[in-house]
């Protein structure tokens, strides 16, 4: 059979005659009846002429088992196979070769690297330069199939290295691997530089069996006197738990007065890392808010709250003085960790005061 590629050549099938502008390949296309297609590879020489036809060709070829690939490039001849390798480096696929690999972390890993160097044009190239993570390839010493032994590349031939690296990774690394070819003349004589580079990368996992601890240290107080002047805990009353179970939402407290009041808040449904934010308002006789969290540990304390005039008629009652009116709001008062609680106090030392406050969840 004649193969040359400037000659049109016709294939008879079932009897019908099949002519086109030849570009490649042992194929045979039955466009007219597709149910009795012959095996891909048939001895039936099709010439290729439409991007569609080739994309399809393409498409078959790839879908092939590597042993099945490797008996329809034994069919071809030179030329043959460097048309085809141009065509698979110019639809984003090589003729062989595996980009990435995984290792495990902390015991050493052999990777074989195989660098292949092909001539896909017409042209011999006479001593071409490949670099492997920037050393020059010795191309005397690569394995040389497709043509002879000499130090050009000729169409069609394939030069290979093959060699080993012993590999201990640290988890999360990528142990990258580039390899580059050029001529050794000027480089804009390559008609198709985007095939010139090629890389590797293994990704290093962490090994199986292997510890990942984790720590993290958190500090709460008990037993901690609030401000002075504060009502001891027989003017105290606690109030049942209320609970904050939503995000970006303000949650208001029953309003309250005189003496002091604790309000425990549930938070369990909040995650960690979330702030959170309190407003209040004392209206005109003074009051004061205190944020422990965890309860115990004082995280805000607003000082006095209200209207200048009761603190100076009754001083003795509102130790430190004013701190402000009695509205306010003081965002980010603490962060979420561990503990599920946090308590509100609140101080009203004069009788005929009124108060309420609210909280809420910044989820992050």
């Amino acid at each position: 059979m004649n193969n040359s590629w400037g000659k049109r050549r016709t294939c008879s099938a079932s009897g019908k005659q099949i002519t086109a502008a030849m570009c490649f390949l042992f194929v045979f296309f039955l466009f007219s009846q597709p149910a009795i297609r012959p095996a891909f590879g048939s001895q039936n020489l099709v010439r290729i002429s439409t991007a569609a036809e080739i994309s399809d060709y393409l498409g078959r070829y790839k879908a092939l088992t590597p042993e099945q690939q490797k008996r329809v490039r034994d069919r071809m001849d030179a030329t043959q196979l460097a048309y085809l390798d141009r065509l698979l480096a110019s639809s984003g696929q090589g003729s062989g070769g595996t980009p990435s690999a995984t290792v495990t972390a902390g015991s050493p890993a052999i990777l074989t690297y195989t660098v292949t160097a092909r001539n896909l044009s017409g042209v011999p190239v006479a001593n071409p330069v490949i670099r492997d993570n920037g050393v020059v390839l010795d191309n005397s010493r690569a394995v040389k199939t497709g043509g002879n032994t000499d130090n050009t590349l000729e169409v069609g031939e394939t030069w290979t290295w093959t060699y080993t690296r012993t590999e201990t990774g640290s988890m999360g690394q990528e142990i990258r691997n580039t390899v580059t070819i050029e001529g050794p003349d000027d480089q804009n004589r390559d008609t198709n530089p985007g095939n010139n580079i090629d890389g590797t990368v293994v990704q290093v996992v962490p090994p199986p069996g292997n510890y990942d601890l984790s720590v993290t240290k958190t500090v709460s107080a008990s037993q901690q006197s609030g401000p002075p002047g504060m009502p001891d805990e027989a003017n105290t009353q606690t109030r049942p738990p209320q609970v904050v179970n939503e995000c970006n939402k303000w949650f208001k407290a029953n309003s309250g007065g005189y003496l002091g009041t604790k309000d425990p808040w549930d938070i369990s449904t909040i995650p960690q890392g979330t702030s959170f934010d309190i407003k209040f308002n004392a209206f005109s006789v003074p009051d004061r808010y205190v944020v422990q969290y965890p309860v115990g540990n004082t995280v805000y304390d607003s000082g006095w709250r209200g209207v200048q005039s009761y603190v100076t008629k009754n001083p003795q009652l509102y130790p430190g003085g004013l701190s402000g009116p009695g509205a306010g709001q003081k965002d980010g008062v603490f962060v979420k960790g561990a503990s599920n609680s946090v308590m509100v106090i609140v101080y009203g030392p004069e009788k005929g005061t009124a108060w309420g406050y609210e909280i809420r969840a910044n989820c992050p």
